[in-house]
């Protein structure tokens, strides 16, 4: 694992803490070594409390509290508005007449022109 590069602040301080330990008796390899685990105890403490905790679980949606009424069944009724309208009232033996009379009307009209 290669060693990050450390600001020239970071590095006096580690530094004087080094000597500190030297000062007081302790071995200069051994005193590294220590006063580097804390840096690094200290930096993995710090990153664990900058980072932002993982998104929490959602909840499960609850159904809802007031039962929804079910859909009708569907049957062959056929809506009003669907119904056709009976032929018996819409093509009565007179309207047929006038419309066949309007339409040879028309059949005349169109001859003429062509």
């Amino acid at each position: 694992m290669s060693t990050p590069e450390l600001d020239v602040v970071t590095k006096q301080r580690l530094a004087q803490e080094v000597e500190q330990l030297v000062r007081m008796g302790m071995d200069r390899k051994k005193a590294r070594r220590i006063v580097w685990e804390d840096y690094q105890e200290e930096q993995a403490a710090f990153a664990s409390e900058t980072l932002p905790d993982p998104d929490p679980p959602q909840p499960e949606p609850r159904p809802p509290d007031t039962p929804v009424p079910e859909p009708p069944p569907v049957t062959g009724v056929v809506p009003k508005l669907a119904q056709a309208v009976p032929e018996a009232r819409f093509f009565t033996p007179e309207r047929l007449q006038k419309n066949r009379a309007e339409l040879a009307k028309v059949k005349r009209l169109i001859g003429l022109r062509s």
